[in-house]
């Protein structure tokens, strides 16, 4: 589906065909939520890569008293997580930056017990650009901290090179000195991998 960002109803229906597209979201976020209420934190400071409109960070601070940054390269969605998320006050900040740049770790407050993401690494390129990402959120993490992609995995009939294979992910984890890296669900395309600082 072309992607019009160019109005706040283009916005919205595109955000809602990708929860049409893959049903799986539903789950995912859940399991999402759940990783990181579980973190020993009492109010960690979460940070979400490309949080598009804000529905998993609304679903996260409803159900956590946590902190909350997201970085997202595109101003319009930026805009309409802002709007999505404005009853959270000064728990929220919204962050312009380009994820496949090194500057953006450094925009993020201390400390940070969480990073996660939704159906957005493999848009950022092939495997050196998540590798990238597994780097910087390694060295940006509090000692214990959460890391969480919970991407679309490589599939033989849609090959497309962001999408990686559990086994990979889990292999970068490992040598970027991610402790217990593991994918703790797989379902309907979508892997959660996970790794801590």
């Amino acid at each position: 589906m072309p992607r019009d960002f160019h109005s706040r109803e283009g916005i919205d229906e595109w955000l809602q065909s990708l929860d049409d597209r893959w049903p799986a979201r539903a789950a995912v976020s859940k399991h999402i939520v759940a990783q990181t209420e579980a973190l020993p934190a009492f109010d960690p400071h979460v940070v979400e890569l490309a949080p598009g409109g804000g529905k998993l960070a609304d679903q996260l601070l409803r159900t956590i008293p946590a902190t909350y940054t997201g970085i997202d390269f595109s101003e319009p969605l930026i805009e309409r997580a802002r709007e999505r998320l404005r009853a959270y006050g000064n728990r929220v900040t919204l962050l312009h930056a380009n994820l496949n740049e090194d500057g953006w770790p450094a925009q993020v407050a201390n400390p940070v017990n969480a990073i996660i993401s939704l159906q957005s690494l493999h848009d950022l390129g092939d495997g050196h650009q998540i590798e990238r990402i597994y780097r910087l959120a390694h060295d940006r993490l509090a000692p214990g901290g959460l890391f969480l992609n919970a991407d679309l995995l490589h599939n033989p009939e849609d090959p497309r090179p962001g999408r990686l294979p559990i086994e990979r992910h889990l292999s970068l984890l490992s040598a970027h000195g991610f402790q217990r890296p593991s994918c703790t669900l797989e379902t309907g395309g979508f892997g959660c991998i996970v790794g801590f600082a």
